[in-house]
């Protein structure tokens, strides 16, 4: 455990803190994370900001053409949303593969993209819905594809301090589909998984986004595939040239859960059943 614990009670204060806090200093939310990382001996900030109860950092709330998730929202309470169901299907379709009941009702999105791992299921779903990033520092805002914040795992675009106060899914009518594979069916880190969102009009695609966990160093954007998919009748032809253009996007490894070979196989296997569930 850290040496110093504060909890600011909204965005103001924390700006006002920061200064004087050891330099050696992250930020805490479910926890869920940095704890198992300090846990395990692999944490070392000094200072641990609790970021839990900032009110800014809350609320699931629609504007005319986007969903705002906060960063602070729980996993959980984002499956009991009426918009994230109606506007992110393929978010709400990932929830039930990430983690545990008990880790959902801890567990932030925000959380989720800070850490940075390949195989964050909400982030690859998000990814998928096109989501933006909402950054914030004590100078200024910025707003940005949250594909692009990642450099490898555990690695960030983010600067000191800066915070993710958000993510805005654009509203658009749109079908999606996340899958997983992993050492069982739920409660595992995936070897591989799919998460789909697409925009469909008579059986043919008018816009897909396809996005893949645990298969590069970032969760991956498959911009070939997705762009590939644009104009075409999802058709078992097509469906399977997809799945084959999606393999040579993907850079998977060999580690303790599964060989490089297999997570590529299971790729195209994977997007195969996402997109017929969407036909």
């Amino acid at each position: 455990m850290p040496d110093i614990i504060v909890k600011p009670p909204n965005l103001k204060e924390l700006w006002k803190l920061l200064p004087g806090l050891p330099s050696a200093r992250r930020y805490l939310a479910g926890g869920t994370d940095i704890v198992t990382a300090d846990n395990a001996g692999a944490e070392h900030s000094e200072c641990w900001i609790d970021i839990s109860g900032i009110p800014e950092l809350l609320g699931i709330k629609e504007t005319a053409g986007s969903v705002f998730i906060g960063s602070g929202v729980k996993i959980a309470e984002i499956a009991a949303s009426k918009a994230a169901r109606r506007w992110c299907p393929a978010l709400t379709a990932a929830i039930p593969h990430f983690a545990s009941p008990s880790l959902r009702n801890m567990a932030t999105l925000g959380g989720n993209a800070a850490n940075a791992s390949p195989c964050a299921d909400g982030v690859c779903a998000l990814i998928s819905e096109g989501a933006y990033v909402l950054l914030a520092t004590k100078g200024g805002r910025r707003r940005l594809p949250l594909k692009d914040i990642f450099l490898g795992p555990k690695r960030t675009t983010l600067k000191k301090d800066e915070l993710i106060t958000g993510f805005e899914v654009p509203k658009r009518p749109h079908a999606g589909a996340y899958l997983k594979l992993g050492p069982r069916s739920y409660f595992g880190i995936s070897k591989a998984a799919v998460a789909v969102a697409a925009e469909l009009s008579g059986g043919a695609v008018k816009k897909a986004r396809v996005a893949l966990g645990s298969v590069a160093p970032v969760p991956l954007y498959a911009a070939k595939t997705s762009a590939w998919l644009a104009g075409r009748k999802l058709s078992a032809p097509v469906i399977e040239e997809a799945c084959e253009l999606v393999k040579t996007e993907v850079s998977p490894i060999t580690d303790t859960r599964s060989e490089a070979a297999y997570r590529r196989e299971m790729c195209g296997v994977l997007l195969g059943r996402a997109l017929n569930s969407l036909r």
